[in-house]
Order: C-alpha cells, then sequence, then structure tokens
C-alpha cells in the first residue's frame, strides 16, 4: 500500500471513531509499527491529528470528511443487512422507487430480485451494476457527475432527471441525524439530491444505523419531518427515536440479531 493510500485510510478511519492506537492501524493496514510513526508524524505535521501515547487523536472536524465507499460498506455492516431487509418489506410488485446512493441502500438493491414490474431509478453507479441482473426491474439512471470516491451522481444533470420524476416511494441513507436539528450531510451536492428527492417521492423513507444518531455533517439537508418513514437498528438511542415520533415520523426499530448476512 502507498503512502498516501495509508494516509487517507488513517484519515477516514480518524473520520469515523476520532482516536485510534497504533496497534489498530498496524493490523488495519498491515504496516509496519515505523511506518505508521512516520505516517502519524506526517499527518500531525499537516494539522490533521496530535500524536498521543500509543496513538493518535483527530484535530480535523468531521462534519465535511466522508469515508470512502469501501470503508462506509464494511462499517457496521450487520446494522445495514438488518435494516434493508425491514426496507424491502416496504416494497411492492410494481412499485416506482428512488434508491439514492449510499452502503445501506445498496444492501436492499440486493433484495430486489423477487419482485416484478419494479420500476426503479437511482443516482448510484454500483445499484445500477446490482439490479440488471433481475428481470423484474425496470431500471433508470439519472446520469451526472460522479463523486469518485462514494460513486454518487450528482450536479445539474442529476437534478434536471429528478426535477421530472416522481416515485411511489423515495429511499435514502443518512450521514448524520439529530431529531433538534434535522438531517445532514457532507457536501452542498448531496444535499440538493437529497431535497429533490424528499420532494419526488409520495413517501419517503430513510435507512439510518444507529451510529448516525445525535450527530451534525457539514451541511444540513431539512427537518427530520422530511421522512414519512425511518427505519433504523435496536441500538438506536430512545431518545432521539422518541423524538422523530414526536415529530410525526413512523420509526421502524430492526433487531439486529434476527437477521443473518446473506
Amino acid at each position: 500500500m502507498l503512502a498516501d493510500e495509508r494516509r487517507f485510510r488513517i484519515r477516514e478511519i480518524l473520520a469515523l471513531q476520532r482516536s485510534v492506537s497504533a496497534s489498530a492501524l498496524i493490523e488495519a493496514l498491515g504496516a509496519t509499527a515505523a511506518t505508521i510513526r512516520r505516517d502519524l508524524a506526517a499527518l500531525e505535521k499537516e494539522g490533521v491529528l496530535v500524536r498521543s501515547h500509543g496513538g493518535a487523536v483527530s484535530r480535523t472536524s468531521s462534519t465535511n470528511f466522508q469515508p470512502s465507499y469501501e470503508v462506509l460498506q464494511r462499517e457496521n455492516r450487520a446494522e445495514k443487512v438488518a435494516i434493508a431487509a425491514a426496507a424491502g418489506l416496504m416494497l411492492m410488485d410494481g412499485d416506482t422507487v428512488f434508491l439514492e446512493g449510499s452502503t445501506t441502500v445498496f444492501e436492499l438493491s440486493r433484495r430486489l430480485g423477487s419482485l416484478s414490474r419494479l420500476t426503479v431509478a437511482t443516482n448510484s453507479p454500483p445499484i445500477v451494476c446490482q439490479l440488471q441482473r433481475w428481470t423484474g426491474v425496470n431500471v433508470v439512471c439519472t446520469g451526472g457527475d460522479l463523486q469518485r470516491d462514494q460513486f454518487y451522481l450528482s450536479g445539474l444533470w442529476a437534478q434536471h432527471a429528478l426535477s421530472e420524476i416522481r416515485v411511489d416511494k423515495a429511499i435514502l441513507g443518512i450521514t448524520a441525524i439529530d431529531f433538534r436539528y434535522g438531517h445532514t450531510c457532507a457536501s452542498q451536492a448531496e444535499a440538493q439530491v437529497k431535497r429533490m428527492l424528499v420532494k419526488a417521492g409520495k413517501q419517503c423513507i430513510g435507512l439510518v444505523d444507529h451510529t448516525k444518531f445525535g450527530k451534525q455533517a457539514f451541511v444540513r439537508v431539512g427537518p427530520v419531518s422530511d421522512f414519512t418513514t425511518i427505519i433504523t437498528d435496536s441500538n438506536t438511542d430512545p431518545e432521539q427515536i422518541a423524538g422523530l415520533r414526536d415529530a410525526g415520523v413512523e420509526v421502524v426499530v430492526v433487531d439486529v440479531d434476527k437477521f443473518a448476512d446473506d
């Protein structure tokens, strides 16, 4: 692994958990202790982190740093699988659906093979690749500017496509959410797509695991009342669940232990 790639991975890890031990980095990156020490020293000079005894602590805000798609796919995988399985039960033959680009929504796309006459629009190249194998699903892709690390299409072409569609169910991933402040994401381009999806769907369904609650990302998308339904896992803070329900949002809480990763 090249130095730039290792250091980007260290940034990703710190964005997710704010601190990390040197031994954990050695194991995660397959590097020697001396290599990790050099990487941490270089990142400290850039102002990314502060070295501590046996590790490092992030100095940068996590609000506008978005880990790569591959990292997000691995994070909280059991929760994502369970949430996606519950979301799949809400879809019916003949539905028109928008699946926004997110790793949890991608898990849902893996579960649509038994449906027929389903029309799915998406701004996610990985979801397009997944759906092309299901003969009962008609697939529409928005086009747009590709956010490379996120495999996410946004920009003017995507916005134009979204302005011309209406769907039964718009299904979104959520970067960060707090019932007091609303839901937020890492970029203005992504926020604009999300705002248009809220308007495009007769129902707006958010898929979000417990680690995203009580947090704020860089750009506010809107209030939690944008969603008709939010599906989350049973480790979510009860105060957050109560706050969502008080705002008129249906909350589906999934028991992760009842679902196996298939």
